[in-house]
């Protein structure tokens, strides 16, 4: 399995588009990794995860071919994560000679609420109700959708892929219900590699409950690793940070070095 983190931002994107902080000047003027397109990524060549604004500029410039995929799994309905205009844009008169004829969409009751409300043609694009708990097929992978501790009227959700490798996808969610954790300890669940909200960074936010930073991480990883689900073989990574986390990518390097987390980027690829 090769998993890419196509963006690796939270809603603002870093540099944010109006915001002069600190921390957008900085990485202006640095640019490379600590350039952050909003959070998207990709399994394989066609497996895509969540459709955010900067789809079109993802592909463009990381080789990206959309008319091979042949599924997207979608989080949730949030602006940053699901444009479902988008998908009209997989039809006739706007594209031809696609490898895959339909694209399978597989997404909770508030994505596939956003995306019926702009109707794409159902030729080229199928939509799947999925409900938490309950596995389904893509392709060689059997995925199951688990409730994300995020925005609980649109049904958010994290992912649990498994084929020949194990990942945890987990964007857009605050610390795992006590539902998620039991339910990946008694499937026996053993990860290869999990992806973690860290928005935050290290700082507190009292107000912000969907979402993590550092410490909490490391809390979930303790619990992970106490059930047996994480091992010493799991690799750890983090991703969707905001630019109110006041962090450039090697402050977050240095933050978890001890921990031996990935301080993900955008384009950077994991071979599983």
């Amino acid at each position: 399995m090769k998993f890419t983190f196509l963006g690796t931002a939270s809603c603002e994107g870093i540099p944010a588009l109006f915001c002069n902080c600190p921390r957008c000047a900085a990485a202006r003027a640095l640019g490379g990794k600590n350039i952050r397109t909003r959070t998207q990524a990709l399994i394989d060549d066609d497996i895509l995860i969540d459709l955010p604004p900067d789809t079109l500029y993802h592909f463009q410039t990381q080789g990206i071919e959309g008319h091979k995929l042949r599924h997207l799994l979608l989080t949730h309905s949030h602006s940053d994560h699901l444009i479902p205009k988008e998908l009209h844009n997989r039809g006739p008169g706007r594209c031809s000679n696609m490898e895959i004829d339909v694209l399978h969409v597989w997404c909770s009751k508030g994505s596939y609420d956003a995306i019926q409300a702009v109707a794409p043609r159902e030729d080229y694009v199928k939509l799947h109700l999925i409900k938490p708990f309950e596995p389904f097929s893509v392709g060689k992978y059997q995925v199951t959708a688990l409730p994300a501790n995020h925005h609980k009227g649109d049904e958010a959700v994290i992912y649990l892929i498994v084929g020949e490798k194990t990942v945890l996808y987990a964007l857009d969610s605050g610390y795992f219900y006590d539902e998620v954790f039991d339910y990946l300890a008694a499937h026996n669940v053993k990860l290869d590699l999990a992806v973690y909200d860290c928005s935050l960074v290290e700082r507190a936010w009292p107000h912000i409950i969907g979402h993590m930073g550092v410490h909490r991480i490391r809390k979930v990883v303790e619990k992970l690793r106490a059930l047996g689900v994480a091992t010493e073989k799991t690799v750890h990574s983090i991703s969707h940070f905001s630019h109110n986390g006041e962090a450039l990518h090697a402050d977050i390097e240095a933050l978890v070095k001890d921990d031996g987390y990935l301080v993900s980027y955008d384009g950077c690829a994991v071979d599983l």
